[in-house]
């Protein structure tokens, strides 16, 4: 089969699909020999299982025949193996490895009806059915004593019925009512379970429902509107965000337009049409997968270390390694990567898991793609694509939302579902990174909140048909019946959550395989031109000399809101702040750089290497360079952050970061030659990240006075503002920068820098 592509981060997500190919391969190779008419030994070499760490050779020769009289008898005589055939056609085969692969022509009339005697009881055959045999010796399964695991249960015993299937050496099958069309591998097990079957008829009803396909892992998933239309997206088990943002046409805006995208997509050749399996209709059980007391299963493909452990039904399901399915879940039509948990009573239909995400406990959930780490539990999911970091640990109602960029929280009881219009259920929400519904909240369909990230709907807010585009606002009830939003509140009043995001998400990035895109930053490129956009709409609103702006015919971005003058000039300040710390971090970091790799620099060769030299202009009115300005008229998604230059480039960064700069020294320098100019900037990179510093301490302070005259007992069980660690890391990142000016003004020879520090 042909990668069409080959990115280095994609190694992971290739060598799943091939390790998958693998194990169904094996299980073509088998089921030919078992349906096969021959009744003579056949000998067969197949690659050792790569999940067992006792193989000493790459492959193993397997010997595969028709049980000898003597054998037979052994295994029906009720005082021995007490087992019986269904009826007299069908047709048991032995499997037994050979002690060496030249060896295997004079084991092929070894008798084993000993090692039948021990590991085959009280079951039912029929159909086709191979019989793994495990014989004395190296080849045998390595028992652990110490360890009391599914490994050390080898043997078949007391079946109701297994019929059509395929049981290699080593594996585990006790106390079942059925088995069927089931291929279990070497140190797999199914254990206490009623039903484990797989048809002609459920794998082409999958087919047809959702396009289901186990053998290339994918199947559709159709999100946001629930009726009138929708949006299908193709998934496969090794799909990322990438992948599905793609395909929703969310990069549009990338690249210039070009509708491309920055990060590898994960994309492979179909080199099997049609519905299901590779022509391979059987469950697989890769080694040290396991299905223990689940009532119903039909259709599964488990990868080595995955497990469905006490669900109550599971249907049409493919699980990578390490995955499970648990505790009472009732699941169609799922695709599981890495680590992925659906437990504990949950509903889950057409639901695709990335690595690391869980669904659970008391979730209902159909048609949703789970970013990476994301969590959800006690509350419904539907129609949506719940990105990376996002949680919803409580009861809550989510219906039709698009959120590929996560990083958010649900409240108790928000519900982010009214897509219904009277006429049919066909709205939906697409929402921005980061964003915080606050409890009981509640959200009327459609609304956009991409252009206003880290966005706050507080509790109980009723949020009306809108789009917002002011970041990292505030959203309350207001008067008159229309709701309140202050523009950059979080970044004026509660810096804090900021920064313990940054490291909040970093730390919770666990999902590694995925990590090639999602450790973007929160105050990029894109955020910044957001920022930018907004800021200018706050500085020109189209209703001038006002004590109320009211909706979007007064400012652009405000949506269905009202904003005070307050608070207008409170985002102007937020957001230019913002703006000019992340432009100036940019200038110092470059300058530091600079100052680390070249020994004896001139102020010129500094200014030069910043693009100061040829002067500056600073005759604009302070503010902005811009006249006037217009939000985004058109109604696209913003640059996704894996499609940002800057994401993997630092002289993109930089080449944004200078832009920036270059419009703001008007608001920056007072008039003056380079020298002074250098000297201005820094004076102001320092200034703000010591204000930056001082709100982190007093966002979190607030806290500590509020609660401590709240609540007895307060301080003795809260970390003071003083000893928290994101308090501590921002007075040490302030601490970093002026140390690094200082760096820089000493590299230059301690001129009039110095002075002005």
């Amino acid at each position: 089969q042909r990668v069409m592509s080959t990115h280095l981060a994609l190694v992971p997500f290739i060598e799943s699909r091939q390790t998958r190919h693998a194990y169904i391969d094996r299980t073509q190779t088998l089921l030919s020999i078992c349906t096969a008419r021959d009744q003579d030994a056949i000998t067969t070499t197949l690659q050792n299982i790569a999940a067992t760490k006792d193989e000493r050779r790459p492959t193993s020769t397997f010997i595969i025949r028709s049980p000898s009289p003597k054998e037979l008898a052994v295994l029906l005589d009720p005082q021995q193996c007490n087992c019986r055939l269904s009826d007299t056609s069908s047709s048991i085969k032995l499997m037994y490895r050979a002690a060496g692969n030249g060896e295997a022509p004079s084991m092929a009339t070894w008798d084993v009806s000993s090692s039948l005697k021990e590991q085959v009881h009280n079951c039912c055959f029929g159909g086709q059915v191979i019989i793994g045999i495990l014989l004395d010796g190296p080849d045998a399964v390595l028992v652990d004593a110490k360890q009391n695991n599914i490994s050390n249960m080898v043997g078949i015993s007391n079946n109701g019925l297994i019929q059509n299937s395929i049981l290699e050496p080593g594996c585990a099958i006790h106390n079942n009512s059925e088995v069927c069309n089931t291929h279990v591998m070497k140190y797999a097990a199914v254990i206490g379970c009623g039903s484990l079957t797989c048809t002609e008829e459920s794998v082409a009803k999958s087919s047809k429902s959702c396009a289901f396909d186990m053998y290339n892992g994918s199947m559709d998933v159709e999100v946001g509107p629930e009726a009138g239309g929708g949006r299908v997206v193709h998934v496969t088990v090794e799909s990322t965000l990438v992948d599905v943002c793609h395909a929703l046409n969310m990069d549009v805006n990338s690249n210039g337009g070009g509708g491309t995208t920055g990060a590898p997509l994960v994309q492979f050749e179909k080199t099997v049409e049609g519905g299901g399996g590779g022509g391979v209709v059987m469950n697989v059980l890769c080694p040290h997968s396991s299905i223990l007391h689940t009532p119903q299963t039909n259709h599964v493909h488990l990868l080595p270390h995955s497990s469905i452990n006490s669900a109550t039904s599971v249907s049409a399901a493919l699980l990578l390694p390490n995955s499970i399915i648990k505790n009472g879940c009732t699941v169609s039509h799922a695709l599981l990567q890495w680590n992925a948990t659906l437990t504990s009573q949950s509903d889950a239909h057409h639901v695709f898991l990335m690595e690391r995400s869980e669904v659970g406990p008391h979730s209902f959930t159909a048609n949703a793609i789970y970013g990476p780490d994301s969590h959800v539990s006690g509350g419904e999911v539907h129609c949506t694509i719940f990105g990376p970091n996002a949680n919803s640990h409580h009861q809550s109602l989510l219906i039709g939302i698009l959120w590929p960029l996560g990083r958010g929280n649900v409240g108790y009881g928000s519900n982010v579902g009214s897509n219904h219009t009277g006429r049919i259920p066909d709205q939906e929400t697409s929402v921005g990174e980061g964003t915080f519904w606050g409890l009981g909240c509640v959200i009327k369909f459609p609304v956009d909140l991409t252009c206003a990230p880290y966005s706050i709907i507080a509790a109980g807010v009723q949020l009306p048909p809108q789009r917002i585009q002011l970041p990292f606002s505030l959203i309350t009830d207001g008067p008159g019946g229309m709701n309140q939003l202050t523009p950059g509140w979080l970044l004026h009043y509660s810096p804090y959550t900021i920064a313990r995001s940054e490291v909040k998400f970093a730390n919770r990035r666990t999902a590694k395989r995925h990590d090639f895109y999602t450790g973007w930053k929160i105050l990029r490129v894109g955020v910044m031109d957001m920022l930018v956009d907004a800021r200018d709409a706050l500085l020109f609103p189209k209703v001038p000399l006002a004590k109320v702006f009211k909706g979007e015919k007064a400012i652009a971005g405000l949506g269905a809101n009202q904003l005070t003058e307050k608070g207008r000039q409170i985002g102007i300040q937020a957001y230019t702040d913002a703006i000019q710390r992340y432009a100036l971090r940019g200038l110092l970091q470059r300058l530091v750089d600079l100052c680390n790799r070249q020994k004896g620099l001139t102020l010129a060769d500094a200014l030069r290497h910043i693009g100061l030299n040829g002067g500056v202009n600073t005759s604009q009115s302070k503010g902005l360079a811009l006249a006037t300005s217009k939000a985004k008229s058109s109604v696209d998604w913003p640059t996704l952050p894996w499609n940002e230059a800057s994401h993997t480039d630092l002289d993109a960064l930089w080449k944004h970061q200078h832009s920036i700069l270059m419009k703001e020294i008007p608001s920056l320098v007072r008039n003056g030659n380079g020298n002074d100019t250098l000297s201005q900037l820094l004076q102001k990179c320092i200034t703000l990240e010591d204000d930056h510093a001082t709100r982190v301490y007093k966002s979190k302070s607030r806290d500590d006075v509020r609660g401590a005259s709240t609540v007895p007992g307060y301080k003795d069980v809260h970390i003071a503002a003083e000893k928290d660690s994101v308090v501590l890391a921002a007075k040490e990142e302030a601490d970093m920068v002026r140390e690094k000016v200082i760096l820089v003004e000493e590299a230059l020879g301690g001129t009039s820098v110095r002075s002005r520090l």
